[in-house]
């Protein structure tokens, strides 16, 4: 099993030495992690069910620090509060790459998935805009989402395997620390996967050696905005006022 933590540390460690950590901002809809290079990052804020306040659970106050230290947390932390801080100061990094900017407003999925009308598509995390573009388009979705109460995991997995023509997966699924398991069960699958969401970590590295083909995450280029919007506890909507979806097909 690839540890995908590990795959992290080792491909984020230089920028991250080179790096401080300038602002951590938790949300009730997305965290965002401000560098002292002028980049921030942002990551959706997962909150486990509660019955009272959730807090963020790390007693290291990373401000000011070497962006190494909160890198390595990941190691110490698994809760999904703890690791969006961690994935959003990541997202931070990957927006050192000067090539990032070419990855803007060039998203041709629907293609790229090679859909067509009477095709079916798997998804790991119930995207709804997504959903309703496909089905419109008359392919067939199949969803599995724990947080929503949305499939059987038996019977999804069996559908992966036997009809889908195509795997989409949340990128959330690094912040819940399933990601691992899941490429488990898809390792092994020969059609084209996406990993789509805010959260996505745009690094081609990290997926070496797996299905995953497809990379659609979030660019920031309005810090002062997306950190008014977490702020305000706002959702994907209103950070894209501010941010850009960026949107890669790998080789």
């Amino acid at each position: 099993m690839i540890n995908f933590d590990e795959r992290i540390i080792e491909i984020f460690s230089e920028k991250a030495k080179e790096n401080f950590v300038k602002t951590i901002n938790i949300g009730l809809g997305y965290t965002a992690v401000e560098l002292n290079n002028g980049c921030c990052g942002v990551c959706c804020t997962l909150i486990d069910s509660k019955k009272s306040c959730t807090v963020y659970k790390v007693d290291e106050d990373f401000e000011n620090k070497s962006c190494y230290e909160l890198l390595l947390s990941i190691r110490k932390y698994k809760d999904p509060v703890s690791r969006a801080v961690v994935i959003a100061m990541i997202n931070a990094l990957t927006q050192l790459d000067e090539n990032i900017v070419k990855y803007v407003d060039n998203n041709s999925l629907f293609d790229d998935l090679n859909l067509k009308e009477g095709k079916s598509v798997a998804m790991i995390g119930y995207f709804l805009p997504i959903v309703k573009e496909f089905e419109k388009k008359g392919v067939k979705v199949v969803a599995y989402d724990i947080g929503k109460e949305i499939g059987d995991e038996k019977d999804f997995y069996s559908f992966v395997e036997d009809e889908a023509s195509a795997l989409i997966i949340t990128a959330t699924s690094f912040i819940n620390n399933t990601f691992s398991s899941i490429y488990e069960k898809i390792k092994d699958f020969s059609k084209s996967v996406a990993v789509l969401g805010p959260s996505t970590i745009m690094d081609e590295n990290l997926y070496k050696d797996t299905p995953i083909n497809i990379l659609g995450g979030t660019y920031v280029d309005d810090i002062d905005g997306v950190l008014k919007a977490i702020r305000m506890g706002k959702g994907t909507p209103q950070i894209h006022k501010s941010a850009k979806k960026i949107y890669k097909k790998m080789q």
